[in-house]
C-alpha cells in the first residue's frame, strides 16, 4: 500500500464509477481524476461520514477558488455542484481496523477542460464557466492543499465544524423541494446532514425522518 498522501492521477479513465454503481463520464485529458491515499487511522467508523465532508469541502473550496463569482455547493451525499448543475464527484472506499478506519481511497472526479457531455448529463465544467482553458496541474495543487487543511481539521477532532461548513454550503438547505423518499415523490424541506450521513427531512407537518442516501432520489 503506498504511503499516506499518495495522489495517483489518471489521464485517461474508462470506467469511472460513482454512488448506486453510476459511471462517471469524464473526456481523456480534460478533467482531474485522481485518487488520494490516507490513513485515518484515528476516525472510528462510526465517524466515516465525517472524512466524506472534509473531501467534499476541500474539492467544494477549490472549485470556488477557480469560479469565484458563482454558487458552489455539496449535494448530498457526493456531489458537488455550480448553479445546479454536476461539476465533481467524489467515491470514498474504507477499510476498517477493529472499530476505526486504516485506509481509505478517496476518487475524484472534476470537470475542469471538457465542454462537451453527453445529452441528458446535468454537467459543466470550469472552462464551460469561465471561457477558458485551466491547468490541471494548478487544479491539483489547489485540491491538494485544501484537502490537507480538511483532513487536519478531522485529524484535531473538529467534528461539528466540519458538518457546520457542509451543511452551511449543502445544495437545498432550507428549501422545500420535491423528492422521491423511498419510492413516494414528497414536498419536504432539507434540514441539513447528520454526522453519521444521514440527511435530516421535514414535512409541512413538522415531522422530521432520517435518510441513508439510496433512499432518495432527486428530481434536478
Amino acid at each position: 500500500m503506498p504511503i499516506e498522501g499518495t495522489v495517483i492521477v489518471v489521464g485517461e479513465q474508462t470506467a469511472g464509477r460513482g454512488q448506486r454503481s453510476n459511471s462517471w463520464v469524464t473526456e481523456p485529458k480534460k478533467n482531474l481524476t485522481c485518487s488520494f491515499i490516507l490513513r485515518p487511522v484515528f476516525l472510528a467508523a462510526k465517524d466515516q461520514f465525517l472524512l466524506s465532508a472534509a473531501v467534499a469541502l476541500a474539492v467544494s473550496d477549490t472549485v470556488f477558488e477557480l469560479l469565484p463569482d458563482k454558487a458552489v455547493e455539496i449535494k448530498w451525499p457526493n456531489d458537488v455542484l455550480v448553479d445546479g448543475k454536476k461539476i465533481a464527484g467524489i467515491l470514498i472506499e474504507n477499510t476498517l481496523r477493529g472499530i476505526n478506519l486504516e485506509n481509505s481511497i478517496i476518487g475524484i472526479g472534476l470537470n475542469v477542460n471538457q465542454v462537451e457531455f453527453p445529452s441528458g448529463i446535468n454537467a459543466t465544467s470550469v472552462q464551460l464557466i469561465s471561457e477558458q482553458e485551466t491547468d490541471l496541474e494548478t487544479v491539483l495543487q489547489l485540491l491538494n492543499s485544501y484537502l490537507e487543511k480538511y483532513y487536519l481539521q478531522l485529524r484535531e477532532g473538529r467534528f461539528e465544524h466540519i458538518l457546520h461548513q457542509l451543511n452551511t454550503n449543502l445544495f437545498g438547505v432550507g428549501n422545500d423541494r420535491n423528492l422521491t423518499v423511498n419510492g413516494t415523490l414528497e414536498t419536504v424541506s432539507i434540514i441539513g446532514v447528520r454526522h453519521t450521513g444521514e440527511l435530516e427531512l421535514e414535512r409541512a407537518n413538522g415531522s422530521r425522518t432520517l435518510h441513508q442516501h439510496h433512499e432518495i432520489g432527486w428530481n434536478m
